[in-house]
């Protein structure tokens, strides 16, 4: 199974015969305010540190974020950016059946599926792309004990977010049965009102649930690569004593302190999203051929109800979007966009113009 990922500017600057430079790129939802100065500083006062070999046990950035997460009792497990984790856990719990949503990030099932586990999809449907408990309750009914339910909350690509009571919910009945209950959460720091929304506060009460959370989105560091996954779930430790040593380069270590305090950055963060994400939500709202969905963090998702094939005359302008056709339950008139800068989005919005005619195509 080959899994489709945003991000890829350089290679298709490249293919394109333009130099990446010239390029804008919406197809990786990665906070445009890049490196923060103490992260870069951090970054060029340890690059001796490449010389030495990382602690294998990093117990110290552990305790940081049990320290920041306010939860002594929590297993860490820290990895190099959040991905790798499902293909740990689903090494680990080898279920039978895998539930997810439909549509939603793909390495979840690639991940499982590489374990001979079954996939089963619980279907969003148009045009709010949200769950019910009720609805996931009753999909469920078919797992038995030892299955695996993966949510993505905020889901990757549609945005659409679940309440933490309904998460709850769905933890309680998955606890009764038996069934390992992983979330993704790797863009939850892009809200405001997190606590509404993370499971994380109530780990200590599930056993049978792990938090996965990425570092690389909000600090803008997915060439550095950080992630963990949390909770008091056994297979944590399992993989933690089981696992290869020297995961975690010894950069990417330095950094984690340093971005956990970095309230500058964090509040900058949020004030520029709030502000571009209404202002490109609203506009992309008023072209009359996309059907735009409401966007929870730093991500647009929309469906193009016209003729042309959007990525590619988007191309030709040299800006990249992502297609949304290879994420099972979608078809290619759906895409998703970052918000970028204002000069970005201003752009991206001139060229849509531009191509769809006006506000009418």
């Amino acid at each position: 199974m080959i899994v489709e990922h945003g991000g890829n500017g350089r290679l298709l600057a490249e293919k394109k015969g333009n130099s990446s430079e010239n390029w804008i790129d919406f197809s990786a939802n990665i906070n445009p305010l890049g490196v923060s100065t103490s992260l870069r500083q951090v970054l060029v006062d340890s690059i001796d540190r490449i010389t030495e070999y990382p602690d294998i046990t990093n117990q110290y950035e552990k305790d940081l974020l049990r320290d920041h997460h306010g939860n002594q009792d929590l297993e860490i497990l820290l990895s190099n950016g959040a991905v790798g984790l499902f293909y740990e856990l689903a090494q680990t719990l080898k279920p039978k059946r895998l539930l997810i949503l439909s549509p939603t990030f793909m390495e979840y099932e690639k991940a499982f599926h590489q374990e001979g586990t079954e996939i089963l999809y619980h279907h969003l449907t148009a045009p709010h792309f949200t769950w019910t408990v009720e609805g996931l309750l009753s999909a469920i009914d078919q797992l038995e004990a030892g299955d695996v339910v993966l949510l993505c909350n905020p889901n990757n690509p549609t945005g659409s977010l679940a309440l933490v009571g309904h998460l709850l919910e769905i933890g309680k009945k998955l606890m009764e049965q038996n069934i390992h209950y992983i979330l993704d959460e790797a863009f939850i720091d892009f809200l405001e009102d997190e606590e509404a929304y993370s499971f994380v506060p109530y780990l200590s009460d599930f056993a049978n649930a792990i938090v996965v959370r990425s570092l690389t989105k909000f600090y803008a560091i997915p060439g550095l690569r950080l992630g963990y996954a949390l909770g008091i779930h056994p297979c944590l430790a399992k993989i933690n004593e089981r696992r290869a040593p020297w995961t975690i380069n010894a950069l990417a270590l330095q950094a984690l302190p340093v971005i956990l305090k970095d309230r500058d950055y964090q509040t900058q963060t949020l004030k520029w999203l709030q502000k571009e994400k209404d202002f490109l939500y609203q506009s992309l709202k008023s072209f009359s051929s996309l059907r735009v969905l409401k966007p929870s963090v730093n991500y647009i998702f929309f469906q193009y109800t016209g003729s042309k094939d959007l990525r590619e005359e988007l191309w030709r302008n040299n800006i990249f979007i992502r297609s949304c056709a290879n994420y099972r339950n979608l078809t290619s008139d759906y895409y998703r966009i970052a918000v970028r800068s204002r000069e970005e989005n201003s752009c991206l919005l001139a060229t849509l113009e531009a191509i769809l005619g006006g506000k009418e195509e």
